[in-house]
């Protein structure tokens, strides 16, 4: 499980955050390891509701597309301070 919050920049470590579906639960996406993500309360909302998306790449980055189309990756070496 990735140490922090999957959001570009965002630090809050993991135990504070939500478990999010990539895929969505509704649309067949699996509560699996692979499909799970630590999102914080703010950014599991604004991926909810503000039209942030996010995928995850088979080698464990993932992807994000904001809502005026800017993308941003986030990777193991994204949150070099939390551990």
């Amino acid at each position: 499980m990735h140490p922090a919050c999957v959001f570009p920049y965002c630090q809050l470590t993991s135990e504070r955050c939500d478990l999010d579906h990539v895929i969505e639960y509704a649309d067949g996406g699996a509560t699996s390891t692979t499909n799970l993500a630590p999102l914080c309360r703010t950014h599991h909302r604004m991926k909810t509701h503000a039209r942030w998306r996010y995928r995850r790449r088979p080698d464990g980055v993932f992807v994000w597309t904001g809502p005026m189309g800017q993308v941003f990756t986030v990777d193991d070496r994204t949150h070099p301070d939390v551990e």
